[in-house]
């Protein structure tokens, strides 16, 4: 059995929906405040980061969108991760990486600043460019989307990754009353019943209005 370690409003929620929405077994495992800074896991992902990810061999991933496209590929007829002869799959990999590259990377600037610099002194300049950034990204992510979907009818890992990018932005609702298609995809995502008990568990709801 797959094993997840988690703690709400993390990284950890893409795959933890990915297998809620396949119906794959796991046991999740809940990490305090001060879990991921321990040497038991520190062993397993030296970045401290979460998720972690333990497969049945006793591997370890780390990183949320890598971990949640391995899953989403073990179940190749769901749809979730378009096939190589797929028409999507090209758009599907060029926006899937584009919001782990840019869009997280982003949010990381903002909330965490003080990572990008030497000299404490710069860390509002850095935000206040997060910022600025982020929202340009979003706007650029916003013009491919169909709708409801971001292609359209079709449901997959993408916007599971992207509703949860929404709900780390540092004003939800102002980015949904701008950006309709958004909110729309948000919506048609969080419609999904198995989605929608993963985003409540990991209080994904915090801040969205």
């Amino acid at each position: 059995m797959y094993k997840l370690y988690w703690r709400e409003r993390t990284g950890a929620f893409a795959p933890a929906a990915v297998m809620e929405e396949l119906g794959i077994r796991y046991e999740g495992i809940h990490l305090d405040e001060q879990g991921h800074t321990t040497a038991e896991f520190r062993a397993k992902n030296p970045m401290a980061q979460i998720p972690l990810f333990i497969l049945p061999d006793g591997s370890a991933m780390t990183e949320s969108g890598a971990i949640a496209l391995y899953l989403a590929e073990t179940e190749p007829d769901s749809g979730l991760a378009p096939l190589p002869n797929d028409p999507i799959r090209a758009p599907f990999l060029r926006w899937y990486m584009f919001a782990q590259v840019n869009l997280y990377e982003t949010n990381l600037r903002y909330f965490y600043a003080d990572r990008y610099i030497s000299d404490a002194a710069g860390a509002d300049g850095v935000k206040r460019a997060a910022a600025e950034r982020f929202d340009r990204l979003w706007d650029m992510t916003a013009t491919a989307i169909q709708g409801p979907f971001y292609f359209g009818a079709r449901f997959t890992l993408l916007d599971i990754y992207l509703a949860m990018l929404v709900a780390w932005h540092f004003d939800p609702p102002a980015l949904l009353k701008r950006q309709p298609r958004i909110a729309k995809l948000v919506d048609a995502t969080l419609a999904r019943p198995a989605i929608a008990e993963v985003w409540k568990r990991y209080n994904m709801h915090q801040r969205m209005g």
